[in-house]
């Protein structure tokens, strides 16, 4: 009996998000302010990420674009991660391939607290499937980042990767107690592993540690790839970890796709000379992090995608951490 496949997900339709026209309209003068000009029109929201938030392309009255987005304590994830964004896209510095910081404001709206950011509009278009091409121009934005943020403006970053690891201790020996849900994509051959894996991911305060600046929720849709460049976006986790992390995180979507990441591995600045072992602790973590999450109801404002998501990334990445610890199937 086979495995079933990673569940697909199109990242390029993974949400639900209010139309310009249905924001309040106190909600669309903040944005105006903030962007300083008068919104001319405005393109249809993006129907990609998992927030639910408003986020559109718009065209000011002086013919400037710029993108907003717009959240309510609806969700209060949204609003949160709007002001923090805000606070990250000032402070990094123009190195960085991120989109720069035009405004931001909030308001209140019959006792709701609404949140806006409105950044400069970027080129380019989500990386599906991956290419080796979209990948060499992710590659390179990685190496920006760690160029610019290593270390990072005092106070920019908000916490460490280590402390991912801590709340995934326990998702191992559930999977084993039979505590946990797995999903039908899950692959036959985890039960089996749960005693590496738990080894693994008891490791994470060695092998996250470090002193860049990560985007830290780095994946296709928070990047626009326009021909050999991509910009980086959505910045509202920049944690301190190893110069490795975002680039990894990005490949075993990649792999899935076809591209050959052992290859970039090997040759690629920032993994080459790592301890392997540092970065299967690194797919181990988010995998329990994934399994965790994506049998949880969803929060006010999600998206179901964001369950599917999930599980995608588990597979994909227990998938990849199998092949090169050489794990082919069960024990036995």
């Amino acid at each position: 009996m086979l495995d079933a496949p990673a569940p697909q997900v199109d990242y390029r339709a993974t949400s639900r998000r209010p139309q310009w026209s249905e924001l309040p309209p106190a909600v669309r003068t903040v944005i105006e302010d903030a962007a300083g000009g008068r919104v001319a029109s405005a393109a249809p929201s993006v129907s990609s990420g998992f927030t639910g938030g408003f986020a559109a392309l718009l065209r000011l009255a002086d013919g400037r674009e710029v993108f907003a987005k717009a959240g309510s304590a609806v969700n209060p994830h949204v609003v949160d991660a709007y002001a923090r964004e805000a606070v990250v896209l000032a402070g990094l510095p123009p190195a960085v391939p991120a989109p720069r910081l035009v405004g931001s404001g909030r308001v209140d709206v019959e006792g709701l607290l609404w949140q806006v950011l409105v950044a400069e509009a970027v080129p380019g278009e989500i990386p599906q499937p991956w290419t080796p091409q979209a990948l060499a121009a992710s590659h390179d934005a990685c190496l920006r980042v760690v160029e610019a943020l290593t270390p990072p403006p005092a106070g920019l970053a908000h916490g460490r990767l280590t402390d991912e690891g801590v709340a995934e201790l326990e998702v191992f020996p559930a999977v084993a107690a039979g505590t946990l849900p797995l999903p039908a994509e899950a692959p036959r051959w985890l039960p089996d592993r749960v005693g590496e894996l738990t080894d693994l991911v008891a490791d994470a305060s060695w092998a996250l540690e470090g002193g860049t600046g990560t985007h830290s929720d780095l994946r296709a849709d928070n990047l626009l790839v326009d021909g050999d460049r991509a910009t980086i976006v959505d910045w509202n986790w920049l944690t301190l970890g190893p110069a490795w992390a975002d680039l990894v995180g990005l490949l075993p979507l990649a792999r899935a796709d076809g591209v050959d990441v052992d290859t970039l591995v090997a040759r690629s600045p920032l993994t080459r000379g790592v301890d392997p072992t540092r970065i299967d602790v690194f797919l181990a973590v988010i995998a329990a992090y994934m399994l965790r999450n994506a049998p949880l109801p969803l929060w006010p404002g999600g998206t179901p995608a964001i369950r599917v998501h999930q599980r995608r990334y588990a597979r994909t990445f227990l998938d990849w951490l199998a092949d090169r610890r050489g794990w082919p199937g069960p024990a036995g």
